[in-house]
């Protein structure tokens, strides 16, 4: 039986027995955790529980070379997906520890032990947009929904409000200001013949 680590950027590696080596120990682990709440007599409510990512322990022997162990360390360190066929089937794993340990017994290879924890895949959700709701259609006040249209027009009349002419600028300056709280054109200050008007 071939043991294989496929994973999805570092390439596949096949354990075949006499060949390569072989994976000797397979152990697979699953943990939950469960929230209590305390009651005044009786025991703990336990209402909701949480299931941990499964973990997939593995050792075994490399033999006739360092291809595989460097095939697995590239798989570690580009932090590769894997799929993991053996006794055992798992998908999405990820290593989490990858120990080699060197003996004269085995010169030209290594024995191993490995720890892969399942990942959760996400991706990205698509929600299409109508065309009728397009920020270009928005922004070119070509919209034929009412309401977006209504939208539109109301930012544009705001910026309008908030515009000024030059020629109402020229015309404010014009304005003569007598009385009221403005400042006086002129001014009484003390110089060195007295008061001068300035």
């Amino acid at each position: 039986m071939a043991y294989v680590l496929r994973g999805r950027k570092g390439g596949t590696v096949r354990f075949i027995p006499l060949e390569n080596g072989v994976i000797e120990k397979e152990s697979e682990s699953y943990s939950s955790s469960v929230t209590s709440n305390p009651v005044e007599d009786g025991a703990d409510i336990d209402d909701h529980v949480n299931n941990a990512a499964g973990t997939l322990n593995i050792s075994g022997t490399i033999i006739g070379g360092d291809g595989a162990i460097n095939a697995l360390k590239s798989m570690r360190d580009r932090r590769d997906v894997i799929t993991y066929i053996g006794v055992t089937r798992m998908n999405n794993l990820v290593f989490t520890s990858l120990k080699f340990d060197r003996s004269y017994k085995n010169r030209h290879g290594a024995s191993f032990s490995a720890t892969l924890k399942q990942v959760q895949m996400t991706s990205s959700e698509f929600v299409p947009m109508d065309a009728e709701l397009a920020m270009t259609s928005q922004d070119a006040g070509k919209s034929q929904n009412p309401q977006l249209a209504r939208t539109v027009s109301t930012g544009m009349a705001i910026l309008a409000i908030q515009s000024v002419s030059s020629t109402a600028a020229a015309a404010l300056r014009s304005v003569n200001v007598s009385g009221g709280s403005a400042a006086p054109l002129t001014r009484l200050t003390g110089g060195y013949d007295g008061l001068v008007r300035r």
